[in-house]
């Protein structure tokens, strides 16, 4: 199935060295910062806190009327973006799953490499679990690279003996840092592999492999997670290491459901505003399954 012709003509008008491997971290801060900041609704209530003594996001929509929290790892390939600039993705998700979001401001690559961005998302949680909300009423959201961030906080609790949340929900998450496994038919319009894998390097800074579980969860023992949900664009350039996941999450025992979408690309979620009808349906999803599952 194609892509809409709305997603197509954002597609289209993407520069086409959006995403140039020789590109450094400046660089890319600077490529996210126009697509990132945007502005956010009256309606939202912004409060920033600490969690765990981590600074973080705390959203809510004025008509909000569940009592699950989404805790979610944003994306910005882990050196992008800061919290103050990422606050139209939190209204995003309150908005279409009816939740209050929490958002851990994690430290970035390359001045703050692993693990950082892991001990921020594993502290801000259990900090906010502390403060009284119930872990089977917090859905854990990973975009992007934060889907290694939320898969690496699960393992970290399990191995902690520490309470996990309701269920997983990746947004084209990145489980392989190393994409050991391209696309083969045609890759994603928007990002390379290696250009992926560079903003991996930019993290881990040499001190472990790309491919270590640590970091990339798909080679993980993932035995006792909570279930994980898994949308992927059927060009997304880390797709198909959310498919060896969710594979290594059922060899394991864990209830895993991965969707592989027709024609999408890395990051088509973050196009709902935008009225891309799959963006649309895939939120739609997306809310049923937290209903399903949390709460």
């Amino acid at each position: 199935m194609p892509a809409s012709k709305e997603l197509r003509a954002i597609i289209d008008a993407i520069p086409p060295d959006f995403a140039d491997p020789a590109a450094d971290y400046l660089a890319v801060r600077a490529m996210f910062a126009p697509f990132h900041s945007r502005p956010v609704s009256e309606h939202l209530q912004v409060r920033l806190l600490e969690y765990g003594g981590v600074r973080c996001g705390d959203y809510a929509l004025e008509a909000h009327s569940s009592h699950r929290v989404a805790f979610h790892c944003h994306g910005g390939a882990f050196v992008s973006t800061p919290l103050d600039e990422y606050h139209f993705y939190a209204e995003m998700i309150a908005r279409h799953t009816d939740c209050r979001v929490v958002m851990p401001d994690y430290r970035l690559a390359p001045e703050h490499p692993y693990p950082a961005a892991h001990d921020d998302c594993f502290n801000a949680y259990c900090g906010l679990v502390e403060s009284g909300v119930e872990p089977r009423n917090i859905v854990l959201i990973g975009e992007s690279c934060g889907g290694s961030l939320a898969v690496g906080l699960l393992l970290r609790l399990r191995d902690a003996g520490l309470p996990m949340p309701a269920c997983f929900v990746s947004l084209t998450g990145w489980f392989d840092l190393s994409v050991s496994e391209e696309i083969g038919e045609r890759g994603d319009p928007v990002l390379t592999p290696e250009w992926v894998r560079n903003r991996g390097r930019d993290y881990v800074a040499g001190k472990i492999a790309l491919d270590d579980p640590r970091v990339s969860p798909a080679f993980a023992d993932l035995t006792g997670l909570p279930p994980l949900y898994l949308q992927v664009g059927q060009f997304d350039t880390v797709g198909n290491g959310a498919a060896r996941l969710a594979v290594n999450a059922l060899h394991c025992g864990v209830e895993a459901t991965m969707e592989s979408w027709p024609g999408m690309i890395q990051g088509w979620h973050g196009l709902v505003n935008e009225q891309v009808p799959e963006a649309v349906a895939a939120w739609e999803r997306i809310r049923a399954y937290i209903v399903h599952n949390a709460g």
